[in-house]
Order: structure tokens, then C-alpha cells, then sequence
């Protein structure tokens, strides 16, 4: 028979996988945690989902970070339900996570603006918001910037259109597949929402049947 990992009979195990996987996604660009699927409402009451990158995971506020264009469309259906789902899937592990939650979008936020590459703040340069339609293919900034990153002058332009989405969970489910027979639990994350800490009061965790 195959060795099951520690954590297939270990709510508290769970756990720490789960904030270990979250951090390596944040450090490691090769990681299955470093992208998750965003699903959102839109102004119509449908289901949206797109792919983002995650940006910082703090463990004691089990809040997540992504980054945004302040314009685009999935910060105004975040302004209208701020209700959100991240997905994450580690194919090599067979582990699936689901991090349910609200969001607190954050504009022009300096501190990780500021560890952003003058490469990537390019893709805050754009005089048209995303998901304008155009006429011909565009990467939508500045074609000496194709090739070549802005300075810092010319960078700290973009500031104005960028965002940082903080994520904050309240609730978490985990699948792992196993030939041996599924695995799968759900902690439900209380939290005082009396101050802007949201501070994490209690992590309920229970077994769930696959």
C-alpha cells in the first residue's frame, strides 16, 4: 500500500498544509498555489471566473492578496458583492482548495506597489481600461514599452491605476484524491468583524464525507 502523507487522517495536519502550500503559491512562480481561479457576480447576477496571481498570504489574518487594475471589471463587480471563491488545484498532489470569503480593495496601495518590477507596473500605463474592445491586437501600453520597462518616472504613473485586493477567508475546504479513498474537510473561520482587524477569533474545523 501506498505511504499516506501525514495530514490524510489529520484535521490539524490539514491545516498546516494548507498554510505551507498558500505561502510556497506567494514565494515560489513553479508552485500549483501560485495562480488560483477568481470567481465573482457580475452586475447582472451571473458567475464570473478568471485566473489571478496570488500575491501575499498572511496566516494569522488568513487573508490573501491579489493585485488589479483599479478600472477593470471584476473590481466593479467587487464594489457591487464583494462575496468572492478562490480555486486552487495542485495536480502533482491531487489536492484541491477552496477559499471562500469577502473582499476589501485597496487603491493605489503603496507597500506592494513598491515591490512590484517597473516591468510589471507597465500593465498600469494603459490610457484604456481592460476589456475595452479595440480594433486591432494591443497589449495596451506604450509600444517603446514592449520591449523596454518605463522608467521610474514614467512607472510611477500607473500607481494611480493599480489596486491590491485583499481576500479574507471565512471559510476553507480541502480535497485531497487518493487511490486508498478521498479526503475532505471544511474550517470555518470566525473572526471579529467589529474592527478593522477582522481578527481570527476561532478556526472551526470538521470532516467532510469526499
Amino acid at each position: 500500500m501506498k505511504n499516506l502523507p501525514k495530514f490524510y487522517n489529520s484535521l490539524k495536519e490539514i491545516e498546516k498544509e494548507i498554510y505551507l502550500s498558500l505561502s510556497k503559491g506567494v514565494k515560489e512562480r513553479e508552485s500549483n498555489f501560485h495562480k488560483a481561479v477568481l470567481a465573482t457576480t457580475n452586475l447582472e447576477n451571473k458567475p464570473e471566473a478568471r485566473t489571478v496571481v496570488l500575491r501575499n498570504f498572511e496566516k494569522k489574518k488568513l487573508a490573501l492578496s491579489i493585485h488589479s487594475d483599479h478600472r477593470a471589471n471584476k473590481v466593479v463587480e467587487l464594489n457591487n458583492n464583494n462575496n468572492v471563491s478562490l480555486l486552487f488545484y495542485d495536480e502533482e498532489k491531487k489536492i484541491q482548495l477552496r477559499i471562500r470569503g469577502w473582499t476589501q480593495v485597496l487603491k493605489s496601495e503603496k507597500k506592494s506597489w513598491n515591490k512590484l518590477s517597473n516591468w510589471s507596473k507597465r500593465c498600469y500605463l494603459t490610457d484604456i481600461s481592460p476589456g475595452v474592445r479595440s480594433n486591432k491586437p494591443t497589449s495596451g501600453f506604450a509600444k517603446k514599452h514592449s520591449l523596454h520597462p518605463p522608467n521610474e518616472n514614467e512607472a510611477s504613473a500607473g500607481l494611480e491605476n493599480f489596486c491590491s485586493i485583499i481576500v479574507w477567508a471565512n471559510q476553507i475546504e480541502w480535497l485531497y484524491l487518493a487511490s486508498q479513498g478521498h479526503r475532505r474537510a471544511i474550517f470555518n473561520i470566525l473572526r471579529n468583524v467589529y474592527n478593522e482587524s477582522y481578527k481570527v477569533k476561532k478556526i472551526d474545523a470538521k470532516w467532510l464525507v469526499p
